[in-house]
């Protein structure tokens, strides 16, 4: 279960909203803090869902997660210029069982 790097351009981003919202239905992102300064915005996000499709070739296990993670776009007038992403992914996979986690991994 890797997580592939998020699809360029308007278009690759509806694709992976779309496969996301088929494989959690229920998906939901809270914006905790978000700062703004010159052309930068940094968001802290947390992410919870519940695998009800297939996700990255994982069938759906019924399981659910709760992850954080922080974007920074840089945007110039009304346009996103770069972003900048660092979430939790594999603490994702580990809570749908896609990856043991540590302590089951000790047992």
């Amino acid at each position: 279960g890797v997580i592939e790097p998020a699809p360029l351009g308007m278009s690759g981003l509806k694709s992976l909203i779309t496969s996301l919202r088929t494989a959690f239905p229920d998906l939901q992102a809270t914006v905790e803090e978000q700062i703004a300064e010159g052309d930068k915005v940094m968001s802290r996000v947390t992410m919870r869902g519940t695998q009800r499709g297939e996700f990255n070739g994982m069938p759906a296990t019924g399981k659910s997660f709760t992850i954080s993670g922080v974007s920074i776009w840089e945007v110039r007038g009304n346009l996103l210029i770069q972003e900048w992403v660092n979430w939790d992914a594999l603490g994702m996979m580990q809570q749908l069982g896609a990856i043991p986690a540590p302590m089951e991994a000790v047992r």
